[in-house]
């Protein structure tokens, strides 16, 4: 396998040139001090990462696929990811061979990973998957190889040598704020939101994210409100001193389909992928054409992958679909296919990233460090999700 020092730069960013091409050689060790403590029963949770590793593809370019260790709790997810760069690989994998290495959240074992890899010959590194071993990695320095991390690290920012490539909530609600901003400020000159979120980090996150975007529009925001009970009468209570033109929920569907029951069906509700109940086209001739309805839901927006709700673009009709897989393993297996794909954009020396992707439209961020990612606004019609152009 080639020997990927002089890895070829992208015209695009001048920053990401930096990246891909010298910095390898030039990045300091990683530091001992980022390797933070971590209890027994965390370990025992993430599983212990197994010495033996699956390959697919005999070309002469590597690439290290580095996931979770598969006999811990992210085991299923793990798969999912695989599968997803193992479909991409298929279409689009000639000359690439992908090495599949577990890891554990520990620094020394993975400077050891890294300089196996550059020893011989690879490429670049795909992940890590969690966002510890991505915040890892970026707080040591540059990373020997360039590595196209699958996660986003507190503040966004990575080391040299890194471009980050995730599904974030946290960009979802931003992409929801701007959609409802610029639609409901077309009749109220300062528009008002309103934040409902369950008691998890995900939802206060994506709470968070949402205010943050409809402020810097120009929008006025109410104090995130935290629903712990999802029953109708008592989210009415709780919301009933409010008075805004646009409501978010960062939570699953249950909450969603409380407030709209609260504040009545005419109330514009927006979210994130965690409002998809599974209501959509099944693409199963055969079968009823859907396999979930959710009448209780009609008229709420969200974004979401492509993968999830467009089952018919171009882009998603071009894998296949695994039937065992729910929701949130799509996600990852859809994950798969696009790190994969840019990657394989990265290898060939593409001039540029603007990726048609099957997790949302993909673009390089002005620094270079992050793949931007739209999503598509889905809305709950006649009881499943259609997705729809923002006006």
């Amino acid at each position: 396998m080639p020997d990927t020092s002089t890895f070829p730069p992208l015209s695009r960013r001048s920053l990401l040139r930096a990246m891909i091409g010298g910095a390898a050689l030039s990045a300091p060790a990683f530091s001992a001090l980022a390797q933070g403590e971590t209890s027994t029963a965390e370990v025992e949770g993430r599983g212990i990462a197994s010495r033996e590793r699956t390959r697919f593809g005999t070309g002469p370019i590597g690439i290290g696929l580095f996931v979770p260790p598969t006999n811990g709790i992210y085991r299923r997810t793990t798969h999912a990811l695989v599968d997803g760069v193992r479909a991409a690989h298929v279409r689009d994998g000639a000359g690439i061979t992908v090495e599949v290495v577990e890891i554990d959240v520990d620094l020394i074992a993975l400077r050891g990973l890294y300089d196996e890899l550059q020893q011989r010959g690879f490429s670049m590194v795909i992940g890590p998957l969690t966002r510890d071993a991505v915040a890892l990695i970026a707080d040591s320095g540059a990373p020997p190889l360039f590595t196209l991390a699958l996660n986003q690290v507190e503040g966004g920012t990575l080391a040299p040598n890194m471009l980050a490539l995730g599904l974030s909530i946290e960009s979802e609600a931003r992409q929801a704020a701007s959609i409802a901003y610029d639609e409901t400020a077309l009749v109220v000159p300062r528009p008002r939101a309103a934040l409902v979120h369950d008691d998890s980090s995900l939802g206060a996150r994506s709470a968070s994210a949402f205010a943050e975007r409809w402020r810097n529009r120009g929008g006025d925001v109410y104090d995130p409100i935290e629903v712990v009970n999802a029953s109708a009468a008592r989210v009415r209570a709780q919301l009933a001193p409010l008075r805004a033109d646009v409501w978010f929920v960062a939570g699953r569907p249950v909450l969603a389909q409380a407030v709209r029951v609260a504040l009545g069906a005419r109330t514009p509700i927006y979210g994130t992928s965690r409002l998809n109940s599974g209501a959509v086209l099944t693409g199963d001739a055969a079968a009823s054409p859907y396999a979930v309805r959710s009448p209780e839901l009609d008229g709420v927006r969200l974004i979401d992958l492509p993968w999830r709700v467009q089952p018919d673009a171009p882009a998603v009709m071009a894998y296949p679909r695994p039937a065992e897989m729910n929701l949130e393993l799509q996600k990852l297996y859809a994950l798969g296919i696009d790190a994969f794909r840019v990657a394989r954009l990265l290898v060939d020396r593409a001039p540029a990233i603007d990726l048609d992707g099957v997790t949302g439209r993909l673009r390089l961020s002005a620094d270079g460090t992050t793949l931007e990612r739209e999503g598509v606004l889905a809305e709950y019609r006649d009881g499943v999700l259609v997705p729809i152009t923002p006006s």
